[in-house]
């Protein structure tokens, strides 16, 4: 069984913005540069989803597996296309939180581990809000793609976001030059989410699209689209297609 999370300043702040319409999750890097996260953007409509995203969402089709959903927003999106969505959070209470928003298949399990489900149950695999990382590795990440393949049928898709490393703020390129002095393994960044006095140490993987479209192929997977402005450290979409 996965080990689901006990300490949940995530599930702490989708609750609050549920409840009160406001909150904002602190992020702390390892290096101490820091971020805040206004998390309203998880209950947006399409109108607000990001430009990366919805250029991607329209190869969505058949049984669906939203990884990581969320408040819910994507599978409340591609229900309302009609499509068969199962929503899939490791957090007990963000589940609740979906179903409670109108998401009508939700589970409990975690995407770096086996998931609950037979060969060839989905036809697309949704990994927005920059999932792909969601293990926190690049060996994380390739058990996670090969796990996908055994789930989905010939036809399937993985829509995914995610990032490059960012190398172009100096901020960004000083901490991987620090990380690959020290060793440590390139595109790994540890960080640190705050939410009052709730607060969670987390691993996320970052990886360009040329980096991704290797690891795919390496786990039957083909780049097939790719979605932005040509700054991928900025973000960016990915259609990956089963080969």
């Amino acid at each position: 069984m996965p080990q689901l999370i006990k300490s949940d300043p995530f599930a702490d702040a989708l609750e609050q913005f549920y409840e009160t319409g406001s909150a904002y999750l602190e992020l702390l890097r390892d290096d101490g540069y820091h971020n805040t996260e206004d998390v309203g953007w998880y209950f947006t409509s399409y109108r607000d989803f990001w430009a990366i995203e919805k250029p991607a969402l329209k190869f969505a089709r058949g049984r669906v597996l939203d990884v990581g959903c969320g408040a819910g927003r994507m599978t409340l999106y591609l229900q309302r296309k009609g499509l068969a969505v199962t929503a899939l959070d490791n957090s007990p209470r963000v589940a609740a939180l979906a179903r409670a928003r109108g998401a009508r298949d939700v589970r409990v399990a975690s995407a770096c581990e086996r998931l609950p489900f037979a060969r060839a149950e989905f036809e697309t695999i949704l990994l927005f809000g920059n999932n792909l990382g969601v293990c926190g590795s690049r060996a994380g990440l390739e058990k996670m793609l090969r796990e996908f393949a055994r789930v989905t049928n010939k036809r399937a898709r993985i829509l995914t976001t995610t990032r490059a490393p960012g190398m172009f703020n100096p901020k960004h390129r000083v901490y991987w030059e620090q990380r690959l002095k020290r060793g440590q393994a390139f595109g790994v960044a540890r960080l640190r989410l705050k939410f009052g006095a709730s607060e969670k140490e987390i691993d996320w993987f970052w990886i360009a699209p040329a980096a991704l479209m290797e690891l795919a192929w390496k786990c039957g997977w083909r780049m097939a689209e790719i979605f932005g402005d040509g700054r991928a450290e900025e973000g960016y979409s990915a259609v990956l297609e089963k080969r």
